[in-house]
């Protein structure tokens, strides 16, 4: 929506003022202020308005990103890698875990979060959780399986929290997949 607020004049070549600041005679230059310093009406915009445009720019992003599945499923696994991510780090520096295990579980408390997420948010399912949670489920243990071979391999050459986000990496592409056509069936 275009703002009714009118800007301040432009000079154009010719329009001068005088060194005391003043408009010269005959300028159609406006005045910077009042004489008590506070600004005219079509002074600069308030701070709130910027904000606003902002935070709806923002949110019209966020609109568009959640308009496409693939970019949802994205989204709501990464904030679960980020879960699982941050569980791994707790589990190996904490509670002194081996690294497969600590990934391993992990994954698996990051799961809980991310079934209800992608059944609600990502896929906006329809299926009853009797019917999808199994199918979760199932898919949950292959994914296990996956992510402890492959990270268990990648330990070998990169440090657990790179072996593990590259892990992540790999399973998302088959995961979303299975997700949409045998978990969620869109």
């Amino acid at each position: 929506m275009l703002s009714r607020r009118r800007f301040p004049y432009v000079a154009k070549l010719g329009d001068c003022a005088s060194a005391d600041g003043a408009a010269a005679p005959g300028s159609r230059l406006q005045p910077l202020g009042h004489l008590s310093g506070e600004p005219y009406a079509g002074a600069a915009p308030r701070l709130r308005r910027n904000i606003t445009r902002q935070l709806s720019f923002v949110g019209g992003v966020l609109s568009a990103i959640f308009a496409v599945r693939v970019l949802r499923y994205a989204f709501v696994g990464g904030c679960a890698a980020l879960l699982q991510v941050c569980l791994l780090t707790l589990f190996i520096e904490l509670a002194d875990m081996n690294a497969v295990v600590a990934s391993t579980l992990a994954l698996s408390i990051s799961v809980l979060v991310n079934y209800s997420l992608q059944h609600r948010v990502t896929f906006r399912s329809k299926s009853k959780h009797t019917v999808a949670a199994p199918r979760f489920a199932l898919l949950t243990l292959c994914t296990l399986a996956a992510n402890a071979v492959l990270f268990n391999g990648l330990l070998a050459v990169l440090p657990y929290i790179a072996a593990q986000i590259v892990t992540l990496g790999a399973i998302f592409p088959i995961n979303y997949y299975l997700n949409r056509t045998v978990t969620f069936r869109l």
